[in-house]
């Protein structure tokens, strides 16, 4: 269970590190794609190690937040890789909607903290 918090952690600043570069550059990079895929690499891991590990699967609003927010990493990616291809409009559209993501992400990170 260690390991996958500690994927889900890295997946974490790892997806931080994207958004918050693009943002900041007002442009999106290669290098921060490659970012984007190891961080969704990193939840998708940790999720499903967690997910094999729990016995009771519980739909609860962690449970609904974390898929959903697995979904929209991985649209995200996928609008990632076709912005950096075709530039222009799709990557203003594509910086306007990434906090937005990583918001939902963020919350779904933030409700699975044990109380």
């Amino acid at each position: 269970m260690l390991f996958s918090v500690h994927l889900i952690t890295a997946a974490l600043v790892l997806y931080s590190l994207a958004i918050w570069s693009e943002k900041i550059k007002k442009h999106l990079k290669p290098w921060m794609i490659r970012i984007f895929i190891l961080a969704f690499s990193c939840d998708v891991i940790g999720t499903t190690m967690m997910f094999f590990r729990n016995k009771t699967h519980h739909i609860n609003f962690h449970t609904i937040c974390g898929y959903l927010a697995l979904l929209i990493m991985g649209l995200h990616l996928a609008w990632a890789i076709a912005a950096i291809k075709q530039q222009g409009k799709m990557q203003c559209l594509f910086r306007r909607f990434s906090v937005y993501a990583w918001f939902i992400w963020l919350v779904a990170f933030i409700t699975g903290i044990p109380k």
